[in-house]
């Protein structure tokens, strides 16, 4: 069963230093705010299949949440884009299973897992927002996976699979 977020939840999911900027390698464009209520007749975008519990995010919910912002190329689009999203460290965190490798499901059947040696020293986001409005289907969203503007760090060759348009679900990989 999910459990959708709603205030009386937020503060058990904020514990101290959550998405805070002074304790990472990299920094954030904002931190963790209360995570509202999902408001009526609010889609929910994301489930988040952690250990203990299922998480249900909407929109508003998942803009509460930490976010990075990077400018970055979409290879398959073939265009720029300033994306901003929430770091793949934080949504394991709220999953309750930091320090494991992910799990990323898209809608349309794809499914790949991501290292938590990668989400954890990089910025890895589930993106939201791209140039400042939401992520229209056509340009892969609501939601997807980008990775840093790294080609060192990040080749394509190895990295190109991490990519996920349409992310629906996350969960620790078995």
């Amino acid at each position: 069963m999910a459990l959708a977020l709603g205030p009386a939840v937020v503060g058990s999911l904020l514990p101290g230093g959550w998405g805070q900027a002074a304790s990472t390698s990299f920094t954030y464009l904002r931190t963790a705010r209360p995570i509202p209520a999902a408001k009526p007749g609010e889609r929910p975008l994301l489930r988040l299949e952690g250990k203990a519990q299922t998480l249900t995010l909407t929109r508003s919910q998942l803009l509460a949440l930490p976010t990075v912002r990077y400018v970055t190329r979409h290879a398959q689009l073939g265009r720029t884009f300033t994306y901003e999203g929430v770091p793949l460290r934080d949504l394991a965190r709220l999953g309750g299973f930091a320090g494991q490798d992910m799990r990323l499901h898209a809608s349309n059947g794809y499914v790949t897992t991501i290292a938590a040696r990668d989400y954890g020293a990089a910025p890895i986001m589930l993106a939201h927002t791209a140039n400042g409005k939401p992520i229209s289907t056509l340009e892969k969203g609501p939601l997807t996976v980008v990775l840093p503007p790294d080609e060192r760090r990040f080749p394509r060759s190895q990295y190109g699979s991490a990519w996920v348009w349409f992310v629906e679900r996350i969960s620790p990989a078995p």
